[in-house]
């Protein structure tokens, strides 16, 4: 058996009746819906992807005749350079007065031919393809006979990249 309410609680039950329950509902159901438009927005802006005003970013990289250099260099933005991890280091002289440097092997990349080139920072940004001549590869030590002087910043991290930018790919002309 039901216990009756006393009587002012029960009168204003009663005047309140199904319109206040439905109000509540749609209350509870409109808060409801706000905290989940709020928690999906939050996790959609922190999802990853770049923000709207970079969604269409355009090319990291480009190909540009520096000087009177007959072969294009590779040009970079900084996105772009930070992007590819770029890391450089000297190429060091195995002896005063000696033509022969050496080089991180990492550095040196072979093509089809079979012939070598290293990549060299020629300027901020910039990076040229020389070709060289390796007289003898020692460990991690490569000893290069002509193509580059004594503290010539080389590629050593990145050099992949750089190739792939000036045979073609994500390049900009």
């Amino acid at each position: 058996m039901r216990k009756r309410l006393p009587r002012p609680l029960r009168k204003r039950a009663l005047t309140k009746g199904r319109a206040f329950v439905h109000a509540e509902k749609r209350r509870a159901f409109a808060a409801l819906l706000i905290a989940a438009a709020t928690a999906t927005a939050g996790a959609v802006a922190g999802c990853g992807g770049p923000p709207p005003a970079q969604a269409q970013p355009g090319p990291q990289a480009k190909m540009e005749r520096i000087g009177h250099s007959p072969v294009p260099s590779v040009v970079l933005t900084p996105t772009g350079a930070r992007r590819i991890g770029i890391q450089t280091t000297a190429a060091a002289v195995v002896q005063a007065g000696s033509p022969v440097t050496w080089i991180p092997y990492a550095a040196l990349l072979y093509e089809p031919d079979s012939s070598t080139a290293v990549y060299v920072n020629t300027a901020p940004l910039v990076y040229s393809r020389y070709d060289v001549s390796v007289q003898d590869i020692a460990g991690d030590r490569v000893y290069v006979s002509k193509g580059l002087t004594p503290g010539m910043r080389v590629v050593t991290t990145g050099a992949e990249e750089l190739l792939g930018v000036q045979n073609g790919v994500g390049v900009e002309t």
